[in-house]
């Protein structure tokens, strides 16, 4: 009798574990890599992202928001934007290679604060970017967030 109830608990087991591998109709992301967590001048960072859709049938924009946790609070510039990233083919899965450009994407501050005179420097930017996929469905994934990006203001 107890070899019924053991074998009933394994095939359940086996059911519960097998449907978390089905695709949803809402998209999926995640963070797969970025390239440095520091950027200089005329630098990019590369953002590559993993994605999931039953229908495949994702948009061509991406949403990112980028959040400055320096500690001294000034006005900042594109916090928020989209990304276009071509028409991709119909698929259920794939990987999406963000370039941030610094003069474009990456550089937060309007007017950085100085830290220093002599030489002049400017405090650099410390962000999070987040990232977030609708469908054409209008579905909306999960956001991700990256580690803490240095821009490099020097």
């Amino acid at each position: 009798m107890k070899q019924k109830y053991l074998y009933i608990a394994v095939l359940m087991f086996g059911l519960v574990s097998c449907s978390k591998d089905k695709l949803q109709s809402t998209p999926t992301l995640k963070l797969k890599s970025v390239s440095s967590t520091e950027v200089f001048s005329g630098g990019t960072l590369v953002v590559s992202l993993d994605f999931t859709d039953k229908e495949g049938d994702i948009s061509n924009t991406i949403y990112v928001e980028k959040i400055r946790k320096n500690k001294r609070t000034v006005p900042t510039i594109r916090d928020t934007f989209s990304l276009t990233i071509g028409d991709y083919p119909k698929n259920p899965r794939g990987v999406l290679a963000l370039n941030l450009e610094y003069g474009n994407y990456l550089v937060s501050a309007i007017n950085p604060p100085k830290v220093s005179d002599n030489p002049p420097l400017y405090e650099n930017d410390t962000l999070v970017i987040r990232f977030a996929l609708r469908d054409l469905a209008g579905n909306v994934s999960d956001t991700v967030t990256t580690p803490t990006i240095v821009v490099n203001r020097n």
